[in-house]
């Protein structure tokens, strides 16, 4: 592809808006192609329209379109784009226990249809980038080229080997804004064939197989928390005997929602998750364990799309980083719906790291909170919904 230089050395990206460095880069790197050569750029989990914005100016012929895991990225491009994005297919009908869709791709073959070039951020999780990577170089045309950036001091050697076994040739950008971007071209197919995703792995305490896609939090691991957690659910079974309305929010890998349908038979369990990953592993965990009948995911933005008064118990291992920053806003957000979500009298079971100050801020915004079990590393807590 025959290149052409808009930007020089020291300049800054196009912009009326404040962006940050990983987004000048890609930019400045996204304008040294002919603009007349790109008539369609795929952009994957952008955070905001502004980016798109700024695509377009550089790239002013082209279609621009949008694939994103989280679903509140979603809908923030679909407010401002609401043209470019591809949508999830996995949010609720309104009929709140039917999932809209069976989609079980994570990235749709339709989404790489023409493409001439594809922008996105480094993923955190190299898995994460091995998913996107094997089914972008199975499906673009022959001449894409891919650019994926990061603030450098996150980028690693293995990002740049992940691309290496789906793309002939990739190359590191210069720094600047203290971020690099990774150019990536000529797709192949790999000389060894790739382990399917989602990937699956039998554990043994608990029995369970888990099922995970690329940058879903733990992967096919059992995380400590859950595990914590799980050890202590027969107990908190015991309490609720009449209790047959679940909801798992932020479920991840589903194994807090495939825990409670293998000790309780007959209780029905609502997995939401905000990415679209965790939706399809749960989906893909449930199938698994055979507990599919029991087991309802889809995707939503903590809990927003669940009747009020709904849920007998909702249980929640709550996210506390978003990539590699610390953020428990999501967490936040999950309580103050799990309080609306719960019937009167209702139970929020809570698995978190030991330092974090869930406890008071749990008791403030869903009801009386009382530590059921502790150690050093995490601490699981019941809170109950005020009786009317």
């Amino acid at each position: 592809m025959a290149l052409q230089s808009k930007f020089h050395a020291g300049d800054t990206a196009p912009q009326r808006h404040e962006t940050d460095g990983v987004d000048k880069i890609l930019l400045a790197e996204a304008a040294t192609f002919d603009e007349s050569r790109i008539q369609s750029v795929l952009v994957v989990d952008p955070t905001s329209g502004h980016l798109l914005d700024d695509l377009q100016q550089v790239f002013p012929h082209a279609a621009i379109r949008v694939v994103a895991d989280s679903l509140v990225d979603e809908r923030t491009i679909h407010a401002s784009h609401p043209d470019v994005v591809h949508p999830s297919g996995l949010t609720l009908n309104d009929e709140p226990q039917q999932p809209a869709s069976t989609h079980t791709e994570r990235y749709p073959a339709a989404i790489f249809l023409d493409v001439d070039l594809v922008v996105m951020r480094l993923p955190k999780s190299l898995d994460a980038l091995d998913e996107f990577a094997c089914a972008a170089s199975q499906n673009l045309p022959t001449h894409a080229r891919v650019i994926a950036g990061a603030r450098t001091k996150y980028m690693t050697h293995s990002q740049t080997q992940v691309l290496h076994t789906y793309f002939g040739a990739v190359h590191a950008s210069l720094g600047r804004f203290k971020s690099r971007v990774l150019h990536a071209s000529l797709p192949v197919q790999p000389t060894q064939q790739p382990q399917p995703y989602p990937r699956t792995a039998a554990l043994s305490t608990p029995k369970v197989t888990l099922a995970a896609h690329g940058g879903v939090f733990s992967g096919v691991k059992l995380d400590v928390g859950s595990r914590f957690l799980i050890e202590h659910l027969p107990d908190l079974l015991a309490a609720v005997p009449d209790a047959t309305l679940f909801v798992d929010a932020g479920c991840g890998t589903g194994v807090l929602s495939v825990a409670i349908a293998s000790h309780r038979e007959g209780a029905h369990i609502t997995a939401s998750d905000v990415s679209r990953a965790a939706v399809l592993s749960t989906r893909a965990t449930a199938q698994e364990n055979g507990v599919s009948d029991q087991v309802v995911s889809y995707q939503d933005d903590a809990l927003t799309s669940l009747p009020t008064a709904s849920a007998d118990v909702v249980i929640c291992n709550p996210p506390f980083h978003t990539g590699t920053a610390l953020d428990t806003s999501a967490a936040h957000r999950m309580f103050e719906q799990a309080r609306r979500v719960l019937k009167p009298g209702g139970e929020l079971w809570t698995v978190f790291n030991s330092p974090l100050p869930y406890k008071q801020v749990l008791h403030a915004e869903v009801g009386s909170t009382r530590v059921y079990a502790t150690n050093k590393k995490f601490t699981v807590t019941v809170s109950r919904t005020p009786q009317p």
